[in-house]
């Protein structure tokens, strides 16, 4: 059994590594063996070896990150148990325009990568600003608050705005860690 993608030329170095490090190692760490065709781009998973069929799905996410801009080191979190991956294409907020998608992906990096770095550390996910998406690896709750600070940059929200916004939930989370474990069920109920 096969599954196919395709990422970008520019970024087949990266997911195969230096003298095919990368590619090995992923190989390794969940036993599915990975083509990639140099001169197109396209990759194709093996799954048929799969010692467990949710790594297929993992190997697939693992792929399509380094495709969008992740490096391979960050990409590989993604094999853990609780990391997923998510893709926001910025033309779904401003349309083709090439002119309005380099300024919304201005927006989301911010001066001197500022914006990035403060949805990454406030949110504890991981960005990467490729093309005309925002790719973004985090546990479910990281996921989503680092997805919504993005959609809230792109649909024109102030940088203020969102900061706050990230401040906010991450006090929220600090203080439910704190929390004993017998409170939180009860908040759940």
């Amino acid at each position: 059994m096969e599954h196919f993608l395709k990422i970008p030329r520019d970024r087949i170095g990266a997911l195969i590594g230096p003298g095919g490090r990368v590619k090995r190692e992923m190989e390794k760490r969940t036993g599915i063996r990975v083509d990639v065709e140099s001169e197109t781009g396209e990759v194709t998973i093996h799954y048929d070896s799969a010692r467990d069929p949710a790594l297929v799905l993992k190997v697939n996410d693992l792929v399509k990150a380094v495709g969008r801009g992740f490096s391979p080191q960050r990409a590989m979190r993604l094999l853990k148990d609780d990391q997923f991956f998510a893709v926001i294409d910025i033309q779904d907020y401003v349309g083709k325009k090439v002119d309005h998608v380099r300024r919304m992906r201005a927006r989301v990096i911010g001066t001197g990568g500022k914006t990035r770095r403060v949805i990454e550390e406030l949110s504890e996910a991981e960005l990467s600003v490729y093309g005309d998406t925002v790719a973004i690896i985090g546990d479910p709750v990281s996921l989503d608050i680092a997805r919504t600070a993005v959609d809230m940059i792109l649909n024109g929200s102030e940088h203020s705005a969102v900061y706050s916004y990230l401040e906010h939930t991450r006090r929220e989370r600090r203080l439910a860690e704190l929390r004993p474990p017998e409170d939180r069920v009860k908040e759940e109920e």
